[in-house]
């Protein structure tokens, strides 16, 4: 009788530990602001007359295209969680002290992952700006190889901060995925950048960090907009959104065209590779240049995360002149090593005839002087 007793009290003891876990779970989740915000009526309004919005979420659009990677090794557990000890850099990333003074007309510089800038026009246009961690959780100590449950940067030798950019006019985001929509980086941008562009939904965010609703405009798949001499379209990409753990796909994603009379360039954001690529070379290429999606892809994401050899076939069906990889090189955010995406693609782009462009990060640059250095082999020796 007694060890049921206590059998009893260790169940109720557990009980009560899982209900304050829980109670502060949804705390946390209700009073961080790094989780962004709902629409307001008038918002939602206008996402639920979208003709890609279907029974309450966002929709991709249909493809006939069906990815079986089965060469491609699929991750065990052990992967996850003990990687081998050069899965991420082992020390910092050579990388190129940036003065924003630099970018000058026609030209362009990586900031890492899938942030960067343009200028063209006179317009700095800059990407996905993510500066800090990502992840929504408090930073915390590990020992660990792998940073993919701690969204921690890689270490850089030269880090580029917020202080470093010159005047941004436009920022576009691909979409509200905590690696491409750093919270803290747009209320520290919130009153130096004259306008953001998102997909529907996502200014909620924004207006919750700072952002006033006057400098926040929403697209809709298809939709462009003038904004002196630079067009602005936002195209589809095959993808999913969120931040929390109940608004899966509440708000749109997409890639985005940036076009003017100097230039035409494509941002890929995150997706999976489709027939889409096709269309939008066939309607908006060719292309000066595309930024494309290059890593954090797993088998069991391959709907959703293109694999090297497709970023190169994307690049390809939108007729685009010269491939700029991004979306590596800063996170650990899936089970392969760390410089592997760059490896597989430029090897797949010389193996497909593709000019490829391989800057270091803060490293500033124009078409006419391609940075083609394979800094990262440095780090193997």
């Amino acid at each position: 009788m007694e060890i049921l007793f206590t059998i009893l009290n260790v169940i109720k003891y557990l009980i009560y530990v899982l209900l304050v876990l829980a109670i502060l779970i949804f705390i946390f989740l209700n009073s961080s602001s790094a989780f962004g915000a709902s629409p307001d009526k008038n918002s939602q309004k206008i996402i639920e007359n979208s003709e890609n919005f279907v029974e309450g979420k966002f929709q991709n659009i249909k493809t006939t295209y069906t990815n079986f990677r089965t060469s491609e090794k699929k991750a065990t557990l052990k992967d996850w969680f003990f990687p081998d000890k050069d899965k991420n850099p082992l020390k910092p990333l050579p990388t190129i002290k940036f003065i924003g003074q630099d970018l000058t007309e026609g030209k362009y510089v990586w900031l890492g992952h899938s942030a960067l800038l343009m200028k063209t026009e006179g317009l700095v246009v800059m990407t996905d700006p993510v500066f800090n961690r990502a992840s929504p959780l408090p930073a915390f100590s590990s020992k660990s190889k792998s940073n993919f449950f701690n969204g921690k940067p890689f270490a850089f030798e030269n880090p580029i901060v917020i202080d470093d950019l010159p005047k941004v006019d436009i920022v576009i985001i691909s979409h509200d995925h905590y690696d491409h929509l750093d919270s803290k980086a747009i209320k520290d941008l919130s009153n130096r950048v004259d306008q953001f562009f998102v997909p529907l939904g996502v200014g909620a965010h924004l207006e919750r960090w700072g952002v006033e609703s006057k400098n926040i405009k929403e697209f809709d798949w298809y939709d462009s907009m003038n904004y002196k001499n630079v067009k602005f379209t936002l195209a589809p990409a095959q993808h999913f959104s969120g931040r929390g753990l109940t608004n899966g796909n509440s708000t749109l994603w997409g890639s985005w065209i940036v076009s003017s009379e100097k230039m035409k360039a494509y941002f890929s954001g995150d997706g999976g590779y489709s027939k889409t690529f096709k269309e939008l070379g066939a309607q908006y290429g060719p292309f000066d240049i595309a930024f494309i999606e290059n890593g954090a892809y797993n088998v069991d994401w391959s709907n959703i995360h293109m694999f090297p050899d497709e970023a190169v076939q994307a690049s390809i069906d939108l007729k685009a002149k010269v491939l700029f990889p991004i979306h590596w090189s800063k996170f650990d955010l899936s089970n392969h090593p760390w410089d592997e995406p760059i490896i597989r693609i430029t090897k797949e782009a010389n193996k497909k005839n593709v000019t490829i462009a391989t800057p270091m990060i803060g490293e500033v640059f124009d078409l006419s002087r391609l940075p083609k250095n394979p800094w990262w082999e440095k780090l193997r020796n």
